[in-house]
């Protein structure tokens, strides 16, 4: 805001340019006026002064009529046609109209009104805005509202967001990468938790960008703490997940998958009432008795525990009783997918703790911070789960939260926040993400009604199911420069200001444009700065710094290869040297790997990684014996890892 030219003497002379901003400048006079579009000659003083910057796009000026101040907003500048003179030095700038302010004739109060009521006429001026005026524009008054910056037409101005408009009637934060999309999502909704401290938040991290974002006041789940057992999942998030994609043989499966489950469930509460356990008895020639007497009250989507163990018995019951031998497919390949999915480790967030379920109570309470107990916001962290999985998590969190609000009669408003958005809301339905695309699409049509809000938070916007971005009434639009992602913005937002996106490709980092209900007028903001610690993990890899640095170790390459077999992370050296460790000369035995929350899992010594004669299915392949002090090579490690058993 501030420029510098040189006197005489050579030392520099300050000239605050921001100052001129603020008076009472008449930039142009009316050329021509629509319904909500005026056209402007710029003054040729204007011009001549160099002072063009006081029409920059996004700055709101005023215009004087009869009765009233009308607002707009500068969306177009362009070189005007040959005056006069014959001269092509003239400029036009096109302004959008936003607003009014006037005086009550009865209260004498005088303030901003969107919607105009007396329209400007030609040959008025179009003068600046002075700060008192910008002040009673963006004024958010009494209402609870949060600080996200400050204004970029005049830095004084702090940029308010009123909070209830943003999260009653949801909002979304989008930008190209790199634009600062990261940090603004975690600067907006730690502007929220400072103010409200008893907020109940889940942010879904895909990759574990924000987990020290926010310091005391979220509790982190990893795949290792998290907990969401099948059995709370409704029956179309289970048949997404147990079965197969050729269409032919998910219809087949489905319908054995609706008995099955549906028995196994009666069967666990009829067992549990009886004798506190709840299984499915040892004996199959009771299990015909049983299936008549269990519990008719339990429906197929009722939040009752059932053992993936029992499902797998009923199966083979019903194999039996087959008289053709042709029509076992499905039960073979819903029971090989089942004990596929239990033995893979990124899985056990489904299916742990099946013994002894824990209730629902807990689950939720833990998700959703009920109580909060000083930790307002649960952040998932997905980095460690499949992707393909992420979609049918994000479902399920997702319906239990809007039945949470329901039943809990508004009671516990809830703000889920969707990071990477695209991911799992995507506009192409033949990708399947049906029970996620309706869970979602629930909430932004009529949570409101119960206190459930969204966060839209995705980098491509047209990948986007076009219902959900619509339903959200604020948009903090960052920089965008995809064409498709423009048009599609232009649609969704709900000002009906669309000719104000035409800078959104050129806005800088940390730099938005805030539209919708939240806000007065649409405001472009210069975003506060977020302190070092608070900052999201979303930063790209230093090539140029990693490339310079000493080759990796043998050891850094076993840990990373470790990780690759069991698919969880293992601990990386903090300095992949290739210097030799004395303490440890063979890198395999330094290895400590964390094996995932399963029963008893053990190496098979001198075997290959497979399933035993008599036993389960080992998740980790025996280390190979290298002799002591001979360096591991990296390319017989990677034709390990490819060609294993694993």
């Amino acid at each position: 805001m501030l420029a510098s030219t040189e006197n005489a003497g050579g030392k520099p002379k300050r000239i605050v340019t921001a100052k001129l901003a603020l008076k009472h400048v008449e930039v142009g006079r009316i050329m021509s006026v629509g319904s909500s579009q005026v056209v402007i000659a710029v003054n040729k003083t204007i011009i001549r002064n160099n002072q063009l910057h006081l029409l920059e796009l996004g700055t709101v000026l005023k215009i004087l009529t009869n009765s009233s101040l009308v607002v707009a907003m500068v969306s177009n500048l362009k070189v005007g046609a040959a005056d006069d003179e014959g001269m092509n030095d003239g400029c036009i700038a096109n302004l959008s109209i936003l607003g009014e302010i006037s005086t009550n004739k009865t209260t004498r109060e005088t303030k901003f009104f969107r919607g105009v009521r007396t329209f400007p006429v030609l040959n008025q001026p179009a003068l600046t805005m002075k700060s008192d005026e910008l002040e009673m524009i963006f004024s958010t008054g009494d209402t609870p509202s949060i600080a996200v910056g400050r204004m970029q037409q005049d830095e004084n101005i702090v940029a308010r967001v009123k909070t209830n408009d943003l999260l009653s009637k949801h909002f979304a934060i989008i930008g190209s990468t790199g634009s600062g999309k990261s940090c603004t999502v975690a600067l907006v909704l730690q502007a929220i938790l400072d103010e409200n401290p008893n907020a109940h938040m889940v942010l879904f991290d895909p990759h574990n960008e924000y987990s020290k974002s926010f310091g005391d006041l979220a509790t982190v789940i990893g795949p290792r703490e998290f907990d969401l057992p099948i059995w709370l999942f409704d029956f179309e998030e289970t048949a997404e997940l147990l079965t197969s994609e050729i269409l032919d043989h998910k219809r087949e499966e489905i319908e054995v998958l609706h008995d099955v489950i549906l028995k196994a469930k009666q069967l666990y509460d009829r067992a549990r009432g009886a004798n506190g356990m709840g299984s499915v008895p040892a004996k199959m020639e009771n299990l015909e008795q049983e299936l008549h007497r269990a519990a008719a009250h339990i429906s197929l989507d009722s939040p009752v525990p059932y053992k993936m163990q029992d499902v797998i018995k009923l199966l083979d019951f019903y194999m039996g009783r087959l008289e053709n031998s042709g029509n076992i497919g499905p039960y073979k390949r819903l029971k090989r997918r089942i004990n596929s999915l239990m033995a893979d480790p990124r899985y056990q967030f489904i299916f742990r703790n099946q013994a002894a379920p824990r209730s629902i109570q807990d689950i939720t309470g833990t998700i959703f911070r009920i109580p909060v107990a000083g930790k307002p916001m649960c952040i998932l962290d997905f980095s460690g789960i499949p992707s393909g999985t992420m979609n049918i998590v994000v479902s399920v969190v997702s319906r239990l939260a809007f039945e949470l609000a329901m039943w809990s009669q508004r009671k516990i408003p809830i703000l889920l926040v969707c990071e990477e958005a695209h991911r799992y809301i995507p506009a192409d339905k033949s990708l399947g993400f049906a029970a996620t695309r309706r869970s979602i699409s629930r909430i932004a049509k009529e949570g409101r009604k119960y206190g459930v809000s969204l966060a839209i938070i995705s980098q491509r916007p047209s990948e986007l199911e076009p219902s959900t971005l619509s339903q959200c009434s604020t948009i903090f639009s960052m920089r965008l420069g995809n064409e498709r992602d423009q048009n599609f913005v232009r649609a969704a937002i709900p000002d009906g200001a669309a000719d104000l996106l035409s800078f959104l490709p050129s806005l800088g980092t940390a730099e938005t444009m805030v539209f919708g209900e939240s806000v007065n007028l649409p405001m472009r903001v210069v975003l506060d700065n977020l302190a070092e610690e608070r900052r999201p993990h979303s930063s790209s890899a230093e090539f140029t710094k990693l490339w310079n640095e000493d080759d990796v170790s043998p050891a850094f390459m076993a840990n990373v290869f470790e990780s690759w077999r069991t698919r969880t992370k293992v601990q990386p050296e903090t300095a992949p040297s290739t210097q030799p460790n004395k303490l440890h000369p063979h890198p395999q035995a330094r290895l400590q790997p964390v094996y995932p929350n399963i029963a008893n899992p053990t190496p098979i010594s001198g075997q290959r990684l497979g399933v035993a004669q008599g036993q389960g299915q080992s998740l980790v392949p025996a280390p190979v014996q290298e002799p002591v002090g001979q360096s591991i090579n990296v390319k017989k490690m990677l034709n390990r890892a490819f060609h294993s058993n694993i």
